[in-house]
């Protein structure tokens, strides 16, 4: 659903707080207004309606609706496979497909993925932010959660890093295939176990370390359960996030007791290390 807005700071910081009623999966800003994506079996309003709430609650001026465009479903990750290349992460990690090998430079780590309909190929920023995170965060021996695992990238890249007990969990069953392959071409799927469902079928607690790099209203979600799987000196990385997402992430780990130990961004992207206060 595009909406126009003003080019004013306030109303492009607002506007999707003020649709946080409705399950939102991610808002992009252009220079007419925001793209605000929704599954279309989550929509049951009528967004003039719902516009009009937003502007009297919020005081918010000028905005309109443009359009709603719904988008047909594609194979993100076969497109993306005609295009991916070897790519660096991070100061320590570069991530290419096995079609692509690369010979790393002297203190590079590579990690080779092979991606099928899952996401978590380094080409986009949430990746690499975490990534990120995961140099300063993780160290030998730790437990590690990767929540909504993917191509298992981030357990991958965990057990690189030394940790000894690292399980990925996602509800897409292709996950379970794919990370499993991409464990294996990257010797260290002894350390990694995957999992399909939700953190229901994580049991396990005192988590040292748990990753999350999924959409805003899945954190928000599954907050009160990560925490109580992580371990009380823990850490949590999340990711998947717009900095516009900043304040409702920080807030909600506020009323949780926790705070947040840095922040990193890309482009519009930012992850967040947050530790119990």
């Amino acid at each position: 659903i595009h909406i126009s807005v003003p080019p004013d700071e306030y109303a492009r910081e607002i506007l999707p707080a003020a649709l946080a009623d409705h399950p939102f999966e991610g808002f992009v800003e252009d220079d007419r207004g925001i793209h605000c994506y929704i599954k279309k079996d989550d929509w049951h309003g009528e967004i003039d309606a719902v516009l009009r709430e937003a502007a009297e609650q919020f005081h918010l001026e000028f905005i309109d609706h443009i359009s709603t465009t719904e988008i047909a479903h594609r194979n993100w990750n076969e497109e993306w496979e005609r295009t991916i290349r070897p790519i660096h992460v991070s100061d320590r990690f570069i991530i290419t497909p096995s079609w692509h090998p690369v010979e790393p430079e002297p203190g590079k780590t590579v990690i080779v993925i092979d991606p099928k309909m899952t996401f978590g190929t380094g080409y986009h920023e949430t990746t690499r932010l975490m990534m990120r995170l995961m140099e300063q965060f993780i160290r030998p021996s730790q437990r590690v959660l990767d929540v909504g695992t993917g191509t298992g990238i981030l357990a991958i890249g965990a057990a690189m890093l030394g940790a000894t007990n690292v399980i990925g969990v996602d509800i897409d069953e292709w996950s379970l295939e794919n990370g499993i392959e991409n464990a294996e071409r990257n010797n260290v799927r002894e350390a990694i176990d995957i999992r399909i469902g939700s953190l229901e079928s994580v049991p396990e607690r005192e988590f040292d370390v748990i990753l999350a790099n999924i959409i805003r209203n899945t954190i928000l979600e599954l907050l009160d359960t990560m925490l109580a799987a992580m371990a009380p000196s823990g850490t949590l990385l999340l990711s998947g996030l717009l900095a516009t997402d900043r304040s409702t992430i920080e807030h909600a780990l506020q009323e949780r007791g926790c705070r947040v130990l840095t922040v990193l961004q890309e482009n519009d992207w930012i992850a967040m290390a947050a530790a119990r206060a």
